[in-house]
Order: C-alpha cells, then sequence, then structure tokens
C-alpha cells in the first residue's frame, strides 16, 4: 500500500512529523477497513491508543525513562491507567473507557489469533465468524482510539493550564 494521504495545506503546529504519521494512519484505518483489511487497521489502533497512553504516562510522570517507555505492553499501560484514574472515564459514549480499551484489548487478541491459532487437535474458528470478529475488533478500536486520543489531549491541556 503506498501513502493515501493528502499533505496538509497549512502547516501544523507543534510536532509535524507525528501529526502527519496520525494523518496517514487514520487514512490506512478507513482504507483498511473499507477493504476488509481488518488487521492492518487493528493494528494501527493498537498502536495509536498505545502511543497516547504513553504520551500521557510520560507526560504525568508515571513513565519516567526512555527505556520504559519501550518495555511497557498494551497490557501493563491499560494497568496504570486505571491506577492513575480509578473512576470510570465518561467518553465517546462509553461510561468506563478504561474498561472499554481493556474489553477491546480481549477483541483485538482474539482477532489477531483466531485465524489459525486453536487447541492441538481442534478446529479453528470458521473463517466468516473469525472475519466477523476482526470486523468488530477494527470499528471498535477506530472509536477507542478516537476517544482515547481525546482524553488525552484534554487532559494535558488542563494540567498545563492548571500549572
Amino acid at each position: 500500500m503506498t501513502k493515501k494521504s493528502q499533505s496538509p495545506t497549512i502547516s501544523p503546529k507543534g510536532n509535524a512529523t507525528k501529526y502527519l504519521s496520525y494523518t496517514e494512519a487514520w487514512t490506512r484505518i478507513k482504507l483498511a477497513r473499507q477493504e476488509g483489511f481488518f488487521f492492518e487497521a487493528i493494528a494501527l489502533e493498537e498502536s495509536m491508543i498505545t502511543d497516547r497512553l504513553i504520551s500521557y504516562l510520560v507526560f504525568v510522570e508515571e513513565i519516567k525513562q526512555t527505556t520504559e517507555v519501550y518495555n511497557k505492553r498494551f497490557g501493563e499501560l491499560l494497568k496504570l491507567w486505571k491506577r492513575l484514574h480509578p473512576m470510570p472515564i465518561a467518553a465517546m459514549g462509553r461510561s468506563n473507557l478504561q474498561e472499554a480499551v481493556d474489553q477491546w484489548r480481549i477483541l483485538r487478541n482474539k482477532a489477531i489469533h483466531g485465524m489459525v491459532k486453536s487447541h492441538p487437535g481442534s478446529p479453528t474458528e470458521a473463517v466468516d465468524d473469525f472475519l466477523a470478529v476482526a470486523e468488530s475488533a477494527a470499528s471498535e478500536g477506530e472509536i477507542l482510539a478516537r476517544a482515547v486520543s481525546e482524553w488525552c489531549r484534554k487532559m494535558k491541556t488542563a494540567r498545563k493550564r492548571s500549572l
């Protein structure tokens, strides 16, 4: 797949390279979902959620060392997030964003591993059923990636104003 997004007509503020990467990722998610390439969409959505959580956790100094950024798995980042924010976060129609992302993590695992992984001697899930799970994970992942991105942006903005 080649680059599908258009260059912005105005210069983005802040980290322009990150902005362009996200623009390309959102374009690829949309195209991947339209074309039925749900794994690409899921992988990009997880990457975005992970990136936003890392950005927030570094901002609030929960993650301090550069090496920690690359050593934290998705599930570990969610645990840190839940520990810092134990009360449910309502966002984009979800009453508990942290739990919704954690449940999506489980659905994502089922989608990513479900096509060929099974107990030895047991059949795999039917391909149509598997693809329905993958499509659902890609759809929900897009919503959650947007919700986490927006929540992190708001939290960082609010914290900067209070300092």
